[in-house]
């Protein structure tokens, strides 16, 4: 999972045309069911975000930009699915 956080966060960096590339072939809407925020300190006990308008760089907004993401942070049920 570190791995692929520094991944992102190198993307989300340095390859910003690759990320929107990525998020044109994503098809689907998020569900805001906080599967891919699991552990983070700003989901509630029903798994809602309380910053999601207002969410920081780490936050990864684009979440996820690929399969490799969903598979990575086990992600199921995700709204998103790529082409």
């Amino acid at each position: 999972k570190l791995f692929n956080r520094l991944r992102r966060n190198f993307m989300q960096l340095i390859k910003k045309d690759y990320i929107k590339n990525k998020i044109k072939k994503r098809k689907g809407q998020c569900k805001k069911c906080g599967q891919c925020c699991k552990g983070c300190k700003y989901l509630d006990k029903t798994n809602i975000c309380q910053i999601y308008n207002n969410r920081p760089f780490y936050c990864h907004k684009q979440f996820p930009i690929d399969k490799l993401d969903q598979k990575v942070f086990k992600v199921k049920n995700c709204g998103y699915s790529f082409k």
